[in-house]
């Protein structure tokens, strides 16, 4: 008997050793992975969570993210629309909305209803563990016709810019997945759909829900209808002309670009969040910094210093962040015309395709922003962003026509789904004019391109920092 006894406590040192649980099931290693579903099994689990969106021009999809009524979706579900009602999959109905936080540049909003019984919360996965060739499944609410299912692989994995990537997922998508889950084989959520081509079924995306998690950690919400309401003040961009790039070099722009982006990434949300001093502080250092690094690029110099100057003269922080985000806006859409002016592609990288032809950026009035709320310009400039995001990508790699569709996708699905904003849908259907009027699909690229940055330009010219 004791010799047992030695056997049995030896085996239970082993056992701890190497992180093995002696349980009723058999012996696993405490580090495994939960074990594969089927696509049937992370349905069955997954579709009670799993919610419609309704909206005033459209359909959506959401999941449940938070045990306090927190759904997440895309944010171009939501944005222009008066009234947003949450549909649960046992057919309660919710139309007092809250708004917890939006990320414009990935396209993702957290909502919030008041709701006893919630569905379970689906487990989130890292989407920075992601690898092609696994398998995905999709649930959403195509056409509002109920939780629909489908599965593929990840196709790919497209860092567009250093904070934002997508994942590209053979899974099909159709009209009203947008928000829904995508999800590993373990049954974790590790993408929300975002882009649909409705040319091919291998050409649909999904944004990391590591992008999502931050926003999960935000306690307060605004009422749907404050923060439709909100309103844009009047901007005054500077428009540069292109000598003011004189002397610099591609990594003064470099420089610019970079730093520019990333103040607006950090003091955007600290602004929306209420705190404009804060949001300023970071917009005011970073044109101080990036100034200092600017040898012999001069005129970039001078026009963020004069966005510096003239905040010290303003009262508030509110206002003083506004002047700073305006002498962002002038540098950045004087590099952007002197890209145009340079021949860099539809994706923003040098040629190396087809010779580029000249380009016809339309310089629209402002006027051409009357009828559009502020909402819906987040919302198209959020699409044409995205795509060209995605489809410059493609274009970069060769395949000129999945860009064409990307870009074309993302007209169509604005002209069917933003309210109002007549002028603008108009420059865009100009757009698809001309583009079919061009007989390669390299130049037909382009042309909506060069729709896409006039429609860009006149919003800049009356946007938010």
């Amino acid at each position: 008997m004791r010799r047992l006894g030695d056997v049995a406590r030896r085996c239970a040192v082993l056992a701890t050793i190497h992180g093995l649980w002696l349980g009723g099931t058999g012996i696993t290693p405490a580090h495994a992975d939960p074990p594969a579903l089927s696509a049937a099994q992370i349905a069955e689990r997954a579709i009670p969570s799993v919610v419609l969106i309704k909206v005033s021009n459209g359909l959506g999809s959401g999941f449940v993210a938070g045990p306090d009524g927190r759904i997440a979706t895309n944010l171009h579900v939501i944005a222009g629309s008066s009234q947003v009602t949450i549909v649960l999959p046992d057919g309660r109905e919710f139309t007092d909305v809250e708004v917890m936080g939006v990320d414009a540049r990935q396209d993702l909003a957290l909502l919030r209803i008041s709701a006893k019984n919630l569905p379970p919360v689906l487990p989130l996965g890292d989407s920075a563990k992601v690898k092609p060739g696994e398998r995905v499944v999709a649930i959403g609410n195509p056409l509002g016709l109920g939780n629909t299912v489908s599965d593929g692989l990840v196709s790919g994995l497209r860092e567009i810019a250093p904070t934002l990537s997508v994942i590209q997922v053979s899974a099909p998508l159709s009209p009203g997945s947008s928000g829904g889950p995508l999800f590993n084989e373990r049954g974790e959520v590790i993408g929300i759909s975002r882009f649909i081509s409705t040319e091919g079924q291998n050409l649909n995306f999904g944004v990391p829900v590591n992008a999502l998690k931050p926003m999960l950690t935000v306690a307060q919400g605004t009422p749907l209808a404050s923060w439709l309401q909100k309103e844009l003040p009047k901007r005054e961009v500077p428009h540069h002309s292109l000598s003011l790039l004189t002397g610099c070099t591609n990594e003064h722009l470099g420089v610019i670009t970079n730093g520019l982006a990333k103040a607006i990434e950090l003091g955007a949300p600290l602004y929306n969040d209420g705190n404009q001093e804060a949001c300023f502080r970071i917009y005011e250092a970073a044109a101080l910094e990036v100034g200092r690094r600017l040898n012999g690029c001069s005129g970039p110099k001078r026009a963020l210093l004069d966005g510096v100057h003239k905040s010290e003269t303003l009262a508030s922080y509110d206002k003083k962040a506004w002047a700073m985000r305006d002498a962002f806006d002038g540098v950045l859409d004087v590099i952007l015309r002197h890209a145009q002016a340079t021949k860099r592609i539809p994706g923003g990288a040098a040629a190396s395709g087809p010779k580029a032809p000249a380009r016809v950026v339309p310089n629209h009035p402002v006027s051409v922003l009357k009828g559009c709320s502020a909402e819906n310009m987040n919302r198209i400039s959020g699409a044409i962003n995205g795509a060209i995001e995605v489809g410059g990508t493609l274009y970069d790699e060769g395949n000129h026509e999945a860009c064409v569709r990307i870009y074309e996708g993302a007209i169509l699905e604005l002209e069917g789904k933003v309210p109002g904003c007549a002028g603008l849908k108009r420059a865009l259907a100009a757009g698809r004019h001309e583009a079919g009027r061009r007989p390669a699909y390299s130049d037909k690229a382009w042309a909506l391109r060069d729709a896409f940055d006039g429609v860009l330009d006149v919003i800049s010219r009356g946007s938010h920092p």
